[in-house]
């Protein structure tokens, strides 16, 4: 911790090196008073520079500077203070970044005041007004022992689908009781989801998921192989299961399923299904004919036959498809079949254009967050015009909650935020 302080850190991670020399103090004080923009960026980014010099620019007026300072591993924590509540948010995110490159310094004993003053700066970003930075913090800590528990708590119960996340489904930090207290609050559905994928979930907390009756944390429950599933729980969700289809292939991959468990499963999903449930499962060969034959029973009495959802959706595929390969797939398309209510296309249209999976796109687009909606439009090639209509007529974003254009028509994230929430869903 001493090297933070005096700006002496031997961990050196950084992105971008300077482009210079280190100049002499004698040359960097020049530089101080009298260089230009570009030379004073230069000059923040050496880490072997004298401290106080280090200090002075994090006072720069100029914020391209004062972000190349709180990038710097060698910055002192002096000026790291200052920075962690910098009118440019720029500024923030890069000390964020930084803070989790430099957690294995920190020492979690409160009665070192030079950690003391490393965890306030962490606490200062944890509650910056801007969600982004936020959610840099939990991705951070998200595997940190050696952070205050208050702090990720307070991270767990962001309303921020991208803060919460991330500390929900790592952090070692959070207990049965918290994770218990997440889903009794319901804060929103992400978090729901985000619990569901933690490794070793006690039945306690699957049973309190299974409870909520959450349509989105579910399914990802059944695909979490190490979450304990008691075979009484399991037995309820295979009977919830057959009015949600979308449960279906994560309950029939589970696999070791009871036998009685496997026949109520047997007796609703696709013949497709049916023959994944049995290779999953240890089932004998008397179970296994017996099963099959009413699944062909199903089958003869036409309950398997194409619904027309099904028929929608392969539709709209081959169109995608199609117009895809004609070169024809553009944002005007995808804006009328929105006019027309046509999710299906609108999802597999995106897919082409975004060159995203489609399941991604579907998690993005009904995810009801304006940023993950705005940053596939981006990454789509379409107009924020475009995003806009698309979080009100698809995603069904709150109006509190709407990104709009800024400057007429200008995406209001940085590309750097639209490629992080897309690799954030993409997880």
């Amino acid at each position: 911790m001493l090297g933070w302080v005096l700006g002496k850190r031997r961990r050196k991670k950084r992105k971008k090196k300077p482009k210079s020399k280190r100049p002499s103090y004698d040359q960097a004080k020049v530089i101080l008073e009298n260089g230009n923009v570009d030379q004073r960026r230069d000059l923040a980014m050496h880490e072997d520079m004298e401290p106080e010099i280090l200090y002075y620019l994090a006072n720069d007026k100029d914020p391209m500077v004062r972000r190349e300072i709180a990038d710097n591993d060698g910055t002192p924590l002096q000026a790291d203070m200052i920075l962690a509540e910098d009118p440019d948010v720029e500024v923030r995110k890069e000390l964020a970044h930084k803070l989790g490159r430099l957690l294995p310094d920190i020492s979690s004993d409160q009665q070192d005041k030079l950690s003391k003053m490393a965890l306030d700066i962490l606490d200062t970003l944890a509650r910056d007004q801007i969600s982004d930075v936020r959610a840099i913090v939990s991705d951070e800590i998200k595997h940190a022992r050696n952070v205050p528990k208050n702090v990720v708590r307070r991270l767990a119960m962001d309303a921020e689908r991208a803060v919460s996340a991330p500390v929900i489904e790592y952090s070692p930090l959070l207990s049965d009781r918290d994770l218990l207290e997440i889903v009794a609050l319901g804060i929103e559905s992400g978090a729901m989801t985000s619990v569901a994928r933690r490794p070793e979930l006690p039945e306690e907390v699957v049973d309190a998921i299974i409870e909520s009756g959450d349509e989105e944390a579910i399914p990802t429950l059944l695909e979490n192989k190490s979450a304990k599933i008691s075979d009484k729980t399991i037995d309820l969700i295979a009977v919830e299961a057959e009015g949600h289809e979308e449960w279906h292939p994560p309950l029939v991959d589970r696999g070791s399923l009871p036998v009685r468990t496997v026949r109520r499963i047997a007796s609703f999903v696709s013949a497709a299904l049916f023959e994944r449930l049995i290779e999953n499962n240890d089932v004998e060969e008397s179970d296994v004919e017996e099963m099959r034959m009413e699944v062909r029973k199903r089958i003869d009495s036409d309950e398997l036959l194409e619904t027309e959802d099904d028929k929608a959706r392969d539709k709209a595929i081959a169109r995608a498809e199609k117009l895809h390969k004609e070169g024809k797939l553009n944002e005007s398309v995808v804006m009328k079949a929105v006019d027309l209510s046509d999710t299906h296309f609108t999802r597999y249209a995106m897919s082409h254009m975004s060159g995203l999976p489609s399941e991604i796109v579907a998690k993005m687009l009904g995810s009801g967050s304006g940023k993950a909606v705005t940053s596939l439009c981006w990454k789509s090639g379409m107009s924020m015009r475009a995003a806009v209509k698309l979080q009100r007529k698809v995603a069904k974003v709150r109006p509190n909650s709407l990104l709009r254009a800024r400057g007429g028509n200008e995406f209001p994230l940085t590309e750097d935020d639209m490629e992080w929430q897309v690799e954030f869903y993409g997880n």
